[in-house]
């Protein structure tokens, strides 16, 4: 417990300067996280196939630099960045899936597994470390720092969820939510994250000012926080399915306590792509 609570700290420490100050510091805190992120995920797929060994090393720097596109397109308004990044993914694709094709004894999920790691671990990770920088014209009160502030928003949501789902299960869990997958978690649990994640989200949306106050608004922000306290429980489920499918305990080692990148940001990751999917849904519709 005393190993958590002080990486925890730690993470806060090195986090929070990150997503407030922004700028460099946050591009490489993120592209530190991706290149780990993607070493875990394909030594995951290692595990049972050997031939992805050498794969550890050649897929993780192109989900790093899918994040840098993603930055430099975002912080710097400009769609150029967009084109390199797709041409980019495509390259990671054509490459290791070459290869593999070549490799005797390789599989489809071989192929798959690159495919996963580069979009979970490049794409997905890029789009939501953008949210810090993104300025939508269909939201009020947006300045330079309404990316901070929904991204605060948004792990406001990421921690109520996970700690109101942990104590309401341990005290008052008596119906298995996914045993095969997740055997601690609980409907009444993941009821209690739900609630308190909707609730204190949509609190701080208006505290925050990411959206003005009014009776529309809070029903609007009510669902919103909603759909990403369920996305935050997904999230968890599916880093939880996956290393149960490949007979893992974590993913990594790099934070004592806490295990790996994926293990520590799985649930924010699945969520934000779901908030980052949601404004640029409202912005193309114009709402």
């Amino acid at each position: 417990m005393k190993k958590r609570l002080i990486t925890a700290i730690v993470l806060i420490l090195l986090l929070v300067p990150a997503v407030y100050f922004g700028g460099l510091y946050l591009l490489f805190v993120a592209i530190a996280l991706s290149l780990l992120a993607s070493f875990e995920m394909m030594n995951m797929f290692a595990s049972k196939s050997p031939i992805l060994k050498n794969y550890r090393y050649i897929i993780p720097p192109f989900s790093g630099l899918i994040v840098y596109l993603i930055y430099l397109a975002t912080n710097n308004n400009n769609a150029d960045y967009l084109l390199w990044m797709i041409i980019v993914l495509l390259i990671a694709i054509i490459l290791s899936f070459s290869l593999l094709i070549l490799t005797k004894g390789s599989t489809a999920h071989d192929m798959m597994a690159c495919l996963m790691t580069v979009v979970y671990c490049g794409l997905i990770m890029g789009a939501v470390i953008s949210i810090v920088y993104m300025t939508p014209e269909s939201f009020s009160n947006v300045n330079e720092t309404w990316g901070r502030r929904s991204f605060a928003y948004l792990i406001s949501i990421v921690v109520s969820t996970d700690t109101f789902a942990y104590f309401v299960g341990t005290k008052f869990g008596k119906h298995k939510l996914c045993p095969e997958i997740s055997p601690k978690k609980s409907v009444e649990g993941a009821i209690g994250g739900l609630v308190a994640g909707a609730l204190i989200g949509t609190i701080l949306a208006f505290v925050l000012k990411i959206v003005n106050l009014s009776v529309e608004m809070i029903i609007g922000v009510l669902f919103v926080s909603i759909l990403l306290s369920i996305a935050v429980q997904i999230g968890d489920l599916i880093a939880s399915k996956l290393k149960r499918s490949y007979g893992i305990k974590d993913f990594g080692k790099i934070f004592p306590g806490h295990g790996g990148v994926l293990d520590r940001f799985d649930s924010i990751l699945f969520s934000g792509i779901v908030f980052y999917t949601l404004i640029q849904i409202i912005e193309l519709i114009g709402m």
